[in-house]
């Protein structure tokens, strides 16, 4: 199965992703501030470029699966390609510079956020047609109340 097909497909994406950006950008936390395996990993060589490409491969994949809008996904790229080549540049500096910008964590808020702002229907457009919920949805759109984007898992 790759795109989401229910609520519970959703959900477990939704899980992927936390812990994606737990593990590169804070295994370690002090307040706001942490640090996690792509940090880490930037201080021995392309390790840490492996590894950002790696983790931004299944950010993006699981963007894909959640039927995430184009422009979200082209975003969530040039932060993830930023972040993979960070840790290449001049030695020291290079892993100073990955270490401070988290851009999975970054990368997967834009995502979970996009999840949020977005409803979605099980089923297909004519499965919900038939039902109030939908209709009441179409009813907000139209009169500009509801500004989120609607999507079909079916």
């Amino acid at each position: 199965m790759f795109f989401a097909k229910s609520h519970l497909d959703l959900h477990n994406i939704r899980g992927s992703v936390e812990r994606t950006v737990k593990l590169s950008d804070n295994i370690i936390g002090v307040g706001p501030v942490g640090i996690g395996l792509d940090g880490i990993l930037a201080w021995f060589g392309g390790a840490g470029s492996l590894y950002s490409l790696g983790a931004g491969g299944v950010l993006l994949f699981d963007g894909v699966r959640a039927r995430a809008a184009p422009m979200i996904l082209i975003q969530m790229t040039a932060v993830l390609l930023i972040d993979a080549l960070l840790p290449l540049g001049p030695p020291g500096l290079g892993a100073v510079a990955d270490t401070l910008f988290t851009g999975q964590k970054w990368a997967g808020g834009m995502l979970l956020k996009h999840m949020d702002d977005t409803i979605y229907f099980e089923g297909s457009r004519k499965d919900a047609q038939g039902t109030a919920e939908y209709r009441d949805l179409l009813e907000r759109i139209r009169s500009g109340k509801e500004k989120r984007r609607v999507v079909f898992l079916g």
